[in-house]
């Protein structure tokens, strides 16, 4: 039996891969696909559930509605306690933010660009990543001891440094990430120019940084304004933001003012994070 000519056997192999291909590239965008939907499915779906129970009529809401009504999230803008804790978290959330944000700026600058060993940079980002693999209620029992020891007890302060603790190493790899792409040259060029360190860093720096910064300071604010855990251990009675509200009402059962003050908080929280992600660093 004569062999087959090379050519043949070429093209069987070509079609054979190009056939290889596109049922690889079939499983794999289906699977990806369907990733995606039930990952979404998974996570909006009780959102939708808790903003269509929000239009309920009545206190206590069922599925289906008997109508729909938009008097729940007028009733949560006319709750002194709600309004109170609105305002709390925003101001917790603000001064977390700018505090958070300026001290990653300052640890993003001596990881990137500091003369340091390396091994010292990457201990300070060693230290700085820390709150991401300490429990939560961890750092909120040490940050009450803490304060306990120096006579503050529970109260603002301590909610102040437990959620700057935990924005800090989001704020600060966010910044380094941008600061590891700017041009060294630049630097140097405003040196050679006769400008100082502070000059360069004040007109050259930061100014490429400001995407970057100002993309930090809206998701520590983000982060700040939904914490509940840290907030929960160490405000004591005197501190109350939104998430303990709901937290408090949820114990007396759902009802439709709840969902409605959820909804809320959900939509402060996405539009501030929305902004951020669109963010991008100028090209």
């Amino acid at each position: 039996m004569n062999d087959l000519p090379s050519s043949t056997v070429d093209a069987s192999d070509e079609s054979s891969g190009r056939l290889h291909r596109r049922l690889t590239a079939a499983v794999d965008g289906g699977f990806f696909r369907i990733t995606v939907a039930l990952t979404a499915v998974f996570l909006y779906v009780p959102v939708i559930v808790v903003a269509y129970l929000s239009l309920s009529p009545r206190s206590q809401p069922s599925i289906p509605l008997d109508g729909v009504t938009l008097r729940w999230y007028g009733a949560v803008f006319t709750d002194a306690r709600f309004v109170r804790g609105l305002a709390t978290s925003t101001a917790i959330g603000v001064v977390t933010a700018v505090a958070g944000t300026g001290l990653g700026l300052l640890a993003a600058r001596t990881i990137v660009r500091s003369r340091l060993p390396r091994w010292v940079r990457l201990g300070v980002a060693l230290v700085v990543a820390l709150p991401l693999f300490v429990p939560t209620v961890v750092v909120a029992l040490g940050i009450g001891m803490a304060a306990g020891r120096l006579g503050l007890g529970f109260g603002l302060a301590p909610v102040l440094a437990g959620h700057l603790y935990w924005v800090l190493p989001f704020s600060t790899f966010l910044v380094t990430s941008r600061y590891a792409s700017l041009d060294d040259g630049l630097d140097e060029a405003a040196r050679d120019l006769g400008a100082d360190g502070l000059t360069v860093f004040r007109t050259v720096t930061l100014p490429l940084l400001r995407p970057a910064l100002v993309a930090s300071v809206l998701f520590a604010f983000t982060l700040s304004f939904n914490e509940f855990l840290i907030t929960f251990f160490l405000a004591g009675s005197g501190v109350t933001t939104m998430p303990l509200e709901i937290y408090g009402k949820v114990r007396i059962g759902a009802t439709s003012f709840l969902n409605a003050a959820s909804v809320l908080v959900l939509l402060i929280s996405g539009a501030v994070a929305s902004v951020a992600a669109s963010l991008e660093p100028p090209t």
